[in-house]
């Protein structure tokens, strides 16, 4: 026991040593690795597989929007486009009243733009409704019924033929008031510019080809009535408005002449008092003044010096007498004095040249010059005296002249506010006589409009009886159903497409997980046996499967064509091998969820070993399902978990009959936390070790990965792990994710394969150059389940 227990040690380390030696060398893909998948944003070859594979999907959504175009065309009502040209020419009454036409492009636009919103207007199509009275028209009132509405009838009809109803006759419309009638008819007008011209095209569509006709021309007939109307109205507004403005406007005018009249009374403002005449008074006042002025300041000179000259008494005048006679003094009656006075200054000069001073004529002399001194003097003050009162009264003329020119000057500043005034006042007038007159000859003008109306829209081409259905069109609509279905059903490939997110071929798991890709196991499905009818649900499921690879097993003859199914088991044999060279080999089935086959392949597996002629016994350690144990060992209860008590594995084996392969059963009620403990225990280590020694395979059914960690408690006592994957159900992101979380598991594994695989859309997966694609080559050499599905 001990020699047993040490070399179970042996091999468990050294698969634990191969383990860390496959960490270090082999790099697994990240999630948050590029993959070559990812690299390319756009991949021709990959989309050109995905429409391959979704061909059908797209197909058949085109071939029912095909079916929907033509029940459409079948149930469509047919109608009629009865349509109508109208021109809009706002110069013609620009050119009827002589006028010129300032109306630019933009205005023309406007124009057009507004036209058409007003053959659009629920107005105009009252108009229409009541000028051809279709309020009780039953043409119009009771069209045939809509697409939808025979859709609707006929699942009507068949809702009450089933629920054995009377058919229920649709309602009748017999009269309907004119606002209704209007928005009926406004459903159907076409209206639209043609180009970029001045031309309307005016249509409507009906089920009927004479009342399309008929509400075509009513509506043109109508908006040409409309416009004429319009312009007729909006002269008579017009007139009637500029009448009465000219009412007021006479009112106006006359009050304001009044008050003109009335101001120029009141101001004493005539036709005498012009501005000139007021000018030359200020003018001749002001020259007065300057004269006065003058006068007084000349009066105040001659006053000024004949003080300075009296200032020396009678005897200060010798001194003064070029003064006094050069005529700058007007010293009145002096001048004579002056001269006897020189005279007698001349003769006393003389005789003192003569006879000397004391010449008796000389005292004589001097008195009759002091005499005449006095007398000069006293005239002179006289004449002083008569300059001041002459100064008092060229002061007084000026003061009054001053005087007089301020009075003037204000009311001639009084004179122009008052003309100012005035002014404003006239202005007014003249201003309201302007409006007045302007205003006359718009009115006037627009009398002569009023009886000579010239209407800006007129038709260029009447409406005509449509001879052939405008909708709906077959080819339109067959094409636009079926692009349609194209539409949606390229749409749902690409949805299932991007909700794909499994394994498909072989690349990917090598790719995205790096491991060895081992084959492809077809997707079997097995009969009814006799032991099985009484089988029901999972069971039932596995077993008819079971029983389709064991008849492929039985079926491997060196005479007979092989199948991908043993070829695959095969090509996981060859990849153990290479991993694991010496023979007593401890090989884990292994799958990352629940129902993905590794029971069936685990057991596959083991009968092809058997059948080629090793000793293989399977140990099934899944004991939460126990699959293994159902399908071969079936109502054994004895088994694995019996070890752990104390019991001999040797008798609890099974023989299968047809291959030799040894099963060691599961056995006792499920797994509870007893038995999960088993499996990590030095009893199971002990075990492996021991049938290491007796059989050259070891096959162990472990459970899952991704529910239970029981897996990764067998680990260490395995030499390699087969991984099953389940082809189109498999999460990629989910394994990737496993391997990542235990770098030591995903070194473990040394391959994987793709079970349930269905050959027939395998090759759709692939790349143009893909060895998928020579699937159908292969016939010659694999042989297919009779009652499979590849």
């Amino acid at each position: 026991m001990k020699d047993t227990q040490s070399s179970s040690h042996w091999s468990a380390g050294s698969a634990r040593h191969r383990n860390l030696e496959l960490v270090n060398t082999v790099r697994r893909p990240e999630l948050d690795d590029e993959l070559s998948s990812d690299i390319r944003f756009i991949d021709i070859g990959k989309i050109l597989m995905a429409l391959r594979r979704q061909m059908p999907v797209v197909l058949a959504a085109a071939l029912l929007g095909a079916c929907f175009g033509v029940g459409y065309l079948m149930l469509a009502p047919r109608s009629y486009v009865s349509v109508s040209q109208i021109m809009i020419d706002p110069r013609v009454g620009a050119v009827i009243n002589d006028e010129e036409s300032t109306s630019s492009l933009a205005g023309g636009e406007t124009d057009i733009l507004n036209q058409l919103e007003v053959l659009r207007s629920t107005r105009l199509a009252g108009e229409v409704a009541r000028g051809e009275n279709f309020g009780s028209d039953q043409t119009f009132l009771n069209p045939p019924p809509s697409f939808t509405g025979r859709v609707r009838g006929m699942i009507g009809d068949l809702v009450g033929m089933l629920l054995n109803r009377p058919p229920v006759e649709p309602e009748r419309l017999t009269e309907l008031p004119d606002d209704m009638v209007a928005g009926l008819l406004r459903r159907n007008v076409l209206v639209e510019r043609v180009g970029r011209s001045y031309v309307i095209s005016l249509g409507y569509r009906s089920p009927d080809p004479e009342l399309a006709h008929r509400i075509a021309s009513a509506y043109a007939d109508a908006f040409v009535q409309d416009q004429l109307n319009t312009n007729l109205d909006a002269s008579r507004t017009a007139a009637d408005w500029l009448q009465q403005r000219l009412t007021e406007l006479s009112v106006s005018q006359q009050e304001a002449s009044r008050a003109v009249e009335e101001f120029r009374r009141s101001a004493d403002l005539s036709l005498a008092d012009s501005d000139n005449l007021v000018t030359q008074r200020s003018e001749t006042l002001t020259q007065q003044l300057v004269l006065a002025q003058a006068n007084t300041a000349q009066m105040r000179a001659q006053a000024e010096q004949l003080q300075v000259t009296l200032a020396g008494g009678p005897e200060g005048l010798a001194g003064q007498s070029r003064v006094l006679s050069d005529g700058s003094l007007d010293a009145g009656n002096v001048a004579e004095l002056l001269s006897r006075q020189n005279t007698i200054t001349a003769r006393i000069a003389e005789i003192t040249s003569n006879f000397g001073l004391d010449h008796p004529q000389i005292a004589a002399l001097e008195t009759e010059l002091r005499s005449v001194r006095n007398e000069i003097f006293n005239r002179l003050r006289d004449r002083l005296d008569y300059y001041r009162d002459q100064v008092a009264v060229a002061e007084r003329r000026e003061a009054e002249l001053r005087n007089n020119l301020a009075a003037e000057s204000a009311l001639a500043s009084q004179s122009n506010q008052d003309r100012v005034q005035l002014n404003e006042l006239q202005q007014r007038a003249e201003a309201l006589n302007l409006l007045y007159n302007s205003f006359l000859s718009r009115y006037e003008e627009l009398l002569q409009r009023q009886s000579f109306p010239i209407p800006t829209a007129r038709i260029i081409s009447p409406a005509e009886m449509p001879l052939a259905a405008s909708s709906p069109n077959l080819l339109f609509s067959l094409i636009g159903a079926t692009m349609g279905g194209l539409f949606i059903g390229a749409l749902l490939a690409f949805l299932r497409e991007i909700r794909d997110r499994s394994f498909r071929i072989g690349e990917q798991i090598t790719s995205e997980l790096g491991l060895r890709f081992v084959g492809y196991l077809p997707c079997l499905r097995g009969r009814r046996s006799k032991a099985g009818e009484g089988q029901t649900g999972t069971i039932f499921k596995e077993a008819s499967v079971y029983r389709a690879a064991h008849q492929l097993i039985l079926r491997q003859k060196p005479s007979a064509p092989t199948s991908a199914f043993a070829e695959t088991l095969r090509s996981g044999k060859l990849a153990l091998d290479a991993a694991a060279p010496n023979n007593n080999q401890v090989v884990g089935i292994v799958s990352a969820l629940p129902g993905e086959g590794k029971t069936t392949v685990a057991i596959a597996f083991a009968e092809m070993l058997s059948a080629g002629g090793s000793r293989v016994v399977l140990l099934d350690a899944d004991l939460r399902h126990q699959g293994a144990s159902r399908l071969l060992a079936p109502g054994v209860r004895p088994g694995l978990l019996q070890i752990a008590e104390g019991a001999d594995w040797r008798s609890l084996i099974c023989i299968e009959d047809a291959t030799g392969l040894s099963v060691l059963p599961a056995g006792g009620a499920g797994a509870n936390a007893k038995n999960r403990e088993f499996l990590g225990s030095p009893s199971m280590l002990q075990l492996i070790g021991e049938l290491r020694k007796e059989f050259d395979y070891v096959v162990i059914d472990l459970p899952p990965l991704a529910p239970v960690v029981d897996a990764n408690v067998v680990l260490p006592w395995t030499d390699a792990f087969l991984l099953v994957v389940q082809w189109g159900k498999t999460p990629r992101r989910l394994v990737r994710s496993l391997l990542e979380k235990d770098s030591v598991l995903a070194a473990h594994i040394q391959g994987a394969l793709l079970n349930k695989v269905n050959f027939a859309d395998l090759p759709s997966f692939s790349a143009p150059d893909g060895s998928e694609r020579y699937l159908s080559t292969f016939k010659n050499y694999y042989r297919e389940p009779a009652r499979g599905k590849a």
